[in-house]
């Protein structure tokens, strides 16, 4: 029987700590198994692309809003499945309407196959074809952007009101200057701000639980304004002594300043030595939790992997043992590096969805590590389209959908060269392509993405009203089989805009009478074939 191999899915190839610093823990990588009878594997859940793995975005211009085709989508009755009570009849019909280009049926079908898994008990397998759902269906949203409200919640330990802090690792970013604190080189801050554009509200190292709290580098980190976060983890549960505690405790005291603590994180994955019991893993994460109240410009942050999805809740320590919830996840050009199995398919958002989903009303949310691949070690050639459109997938989604991630964190390092023997696999380097780097600086400098110093953003988006008092700035936000649809924008009958991922951004309406009016948004597939669009009503006063 085939095992669900998630590591290669989830960028377990691209996270962790690199080869030059002290591994904190020896992991293990035996593949999360299979636990139930014949049902959909990870490798299963990989369509076959629709296109070129990494589509080349066309140029759009202003000077050509011409709507590729009519605004029309020929209607096909595929009929029904044979056995609507049967998994395995769900997906045959949804594979039928992929090769029939049927999209929104297929996205319907593996939807209802992934509730016939999830009526039977069976979390995994219906996680995986949700995510061919997701695969294939088209979601169109529209957001104006207007003051932001005051948070709804009381707030958390270093939790800004409004806006993500944006933070990064750069240990091993050879374009960077180093720094020696300690053990351990750690890279130029004020360089990497100058070549991204932006004083990064927080930096990320790892450290494993025998060394001492790193001073020299977190008072470094502090002199440029930013918050340290530490991922901090144990080789396994028994080191972690309530001694061992409390002298950690004693150093963030004595430090006196903002500090994230990223314990033991991506417990949920089998390849951690801490996994194996929820129940210990839990308490002593609430020890903890309990130990940093004597810091209490220190938050503890609670992270587990994406994937596997069905188990996280069992290390969850409680509403009342973590200030934070995190999640890591990456995009990869290849799962399970196999070249016959491309990523461009998963949308970074569908990574997140299960964490987000569960716990955001709650805590802040953090993405303790991201970043999108633009070199593979099976395919050397730079693929650039790839980290530029998985890039602003994430980067779009999170002002408009995913208010309450309040940190995002880029993992700045080509692993190809960096990382450890088993995980030498991928480049997600910031800076050594420019069209990245580029995309990078565009994407961060949106106001709601908070640098160093910002405590929270001015402005936000909101679905778009019923009634708008004036001219606003919208951004119309789409997810949709094709990784870089075309999307426009008409009003009135007028055709106003038109933007394609990587791109993505604002538009600002005209002012217009009083009185009502139609905005339309519109999807095509680059090609030009006309894929859905969404009527957006509304009164101006």
């Amino acid at each position: 029987m085939k095992k669900i191999v998630w590591l290669t899915l989830l960028g377990l190839s691209g996270c962790g700590s690199p080869t030059t610093t002290p591994p904190p823990a020896t992991r293990s990588y035996s593949p999360h198994p299979v636990r139930a009878t014949p049902r959909p594997s990870a490798a299963e859940a990989t369509p076959q692309p629709l296109s070129s793995p990494t589509p080349k975005p066309k140029e759009t211009s202003k000077a050509s809003l011409v709507l590729p085709s009519p605004d029309r989508m020929d209607a096909k009755n595929l009929g029904a499945p044979d056995d609507p009570s049967s998994a395995a009849s769900w997906r045959t019909f949804a594979e039928n309407c992929v090769k029939q280009k049927a999209f929104a049926q297929a996205s319907r079908a593996f939807a209802r196959e992934a509730a016939i898994y999830r009526q039977k008990g069976d979390p995994q397998a219906a996680i995986v074809e949700q995510l061919k759902s997701d695969r294939y269906r088209t979601q169109i949203e529209l957001f104006y952007w207007r003051p932001s409200d005051d948070p709804v919640r009381p707030l958390a330990r270093l939790e800004p009101s409004q806006g993500c802090m944006v933070g990064a690792f750069v240990d091993r970013d050879d374009s960077l200057e180093k720094h020696m604190f300690g053990p351990q080189l750690h890279g130029d801050i004020p360089q990497f701000n100058t070549l991204t554009g932006k004083r990064h509200a927080s930096f990320f190292t790892y450290l494993s639980l025998q060394r001492e709290f790193p001073r020299p580098w977190a008072d470094y980190v502090r002199e440029q304004g930013a918050i340290p976060h530490l991922a901090w983890e144990p080789s396994n549960l028994a080191q972690v002594t309530p001694q061992l505690m409390e002298t950690f405790v004693d150093a963030l005291v004595d430090y006196n300043g903002p500090v994230i603590i990223r314990f033991a994180s991506e417990m949920n994955g089998e390849w951690t030595r801490y996994h194996s019991d929820p129940a210990r893993y839990r308490q002593v994460f609430r020890e903890l939790y309990q130990a940093m109240r004597r810091a209490p410009k220190a938050a503890l942050l609670w992270c587990p992997n994406a994937m596997p999805a069905d188990n996280i809740d069992e290390y969850y320590p409680g509403d009342d043992g973590c200030d934070w919830v995190g999640v890591n996840f990456y995009s990869v050009l290849y799962l399970d590096n196999d070249p016959k199995r491309p990523g461009d398919w998963i949308h970074p958002i569908d990574l997140l969805n299960s964490v987000y989903s569960k716990y955001s009303q709650r805590k802040p949310i953090a993405i303790g590590e991201y970043a999108a691949s633009h070199q593979s070690v099976l395919s050397p050639t730079p693929k650039l389209d790839f980290a530029r459109i998985k890039m602003a997938q994430l980067y779009e989604s999170l002002p408009l959908l995913y208010q309450d991630v309040k940190l995002v964190s880029w993992y700045d390092c080509d692993n190809i060269t960096k990382a450890r023997s088993e995980r030498q696999l991928n480049n997600f380097r910031l800076t050594d392509q420019e069209d990245i780097l580029g995309d990078y600086k565009r994407w961060v400098s949106n106001p709601w993405y908070l640098g160093a110093g910002q405590s929270s953003a001015s402005r936000q988006a909101c679905a778009f009203p019923k009634r708008l008092p004036g001219s606003v700035e919208v951004q119309p936000w789409v997810r949709t089989y094709e990784p870089n649809p075309q999307v426009f924008l008409r009003l009135d009958g007028r055709l106003m805009h038109v933007q394609q991922l990587p791109e993505g951004g604002k538009f600002r309406l005209p002012s217009l009478k009083s009185g009502q009016h139609k905005l339309e948004v519109l999807v095509y597939e680059p090609s030009g074939r006309f894929i859905q669009k969404r009527v957006f009503p509304y009164t101006l006063d």
